[in-house]
């Protein structure tokens, strides 16, 4: 569209921005480097403990048939804590690009953390036959508390998962400072 003068109206320029000599900017500078320093912590533990988690599952494949149970816990119990730490770096790289953090990752991390709790209840070895005779009242009031606490965990999975289903449903609106096409 052309303006009454003849000339292509210009694109709005940009706001600039603190530079690094500014306290701002130094601010700025130092909050991405601590993200950098947090974001790379998060992806080295999420490597450390899925070569963990490899080697519980050659330890399941060749260890003892009895220890299958216990060895199969643990392995899952570390892949939903690797699926925790990298759903948390991709938060964290996110807020490096200066896009807006979405809710969508945390309420993620938020329902592998619960379904991670589910089974480490379900799973777990609680033996009260095994216990001392001391033990056994709190391991009594251990089992009759895990089904309330499932129970609101799978209220709480319910809530997780219609929050995500509703924000990817509804449309994204943009905020102030964003441009281009709105993702869906």
């Amino acid at each position: 569209m052309m303006r009454q003068d003849g000339e292509e109206p210009r694109p709005p320029q940009a706001l600039p921005g603190p530079g690094w000599g500014t306290p701002v900017g130094l601010l700025i500078g130092a909050e991405r480097a601590i993200f950098s320093f947090v974001g790379f912590l998060l992806f080295v533990a999420a490597f450390v403990l899925a070569v963990r988690a490899a080697g519980d599952i050659w330890t399941l494949v060749t260890g003892p048939y009895e220890a299958t149970i216990a060895t199969g816990t643990a392995f899952l119990d570390m892949m939903l804590l690797v699926l925790m730490i990298v759903e948390l770096a991709y938060t964290v790289t996110v807020s490096l690009r200066g896009t807006v953090l979405a809710a969508e990752p945390f309420l993620i991390v938020a329902l592998i953390a619960v379904i991670r709790r589910m089974l480490v209840i379900t799973i777990g070895d609680v033996t009260p036959s095994g216990l001392p005779a001391e033990h056994a009242t709190s391991a009594s009031a251990v089992l009759g508390a895990q089904p309330m606490e499932l129970g609101i965990l799978t209220a709480v999975v319910l809530a997780l998962v219609a929050a995500i289903v509703l924000l990817r449903r509804l449309p994204r609106t943009r905020g102030p400072f964003e441009s281009g096409p709105s993702e869906v």
